[in-house]
């Protein structure tokens, strides 16, 4: 899975398309789960094996996510989380994305 939505990194002209789940990390004793999304400029760039421009990181609770626990996060949970909830730097970015 993945998202698609143009997405310009940080001021610099460059232009990330799609949108794929890199990291998680969960912290079960903090109740907190970590993870990041990075950007390619296309789903060819990534399948030919370069490296992703800067991610998106996000941080969020199982409350938050509409999880009873951590233990049941799921790829699709987070793209979800992604979709409706704010980037660290504060912005929904992917509420309007298109699925890969």
């Amino acid at each position: 899975m993945a998202l698609l939505k143009p997405i310009e990194i940080r001021n610099t002209g460059l232009v990330a398309a799609y949108w794929r789940l890199t990291h998680c990390q969960i912290d079960h004793a903090a109740g907190i789960a970590e993870f990041r999304l990075h950007g390619w400029p296309s789903r060819d760039a990534r399948q030919a094996g370069k490296a992703p421009l800067p991610g998106l990181a996000y941080r969020a609770t199982a409350e938050e996510l509409g999880l009873p626990d951590l233990h049941a996060v799921t790829s699709g949970t987070l793209y979800a989380a992604a979709r409706a909830r704010p980037a660290a730097d504060g912005t929904v970015w992917f509420a309007d994305a298109e699925d890969a």
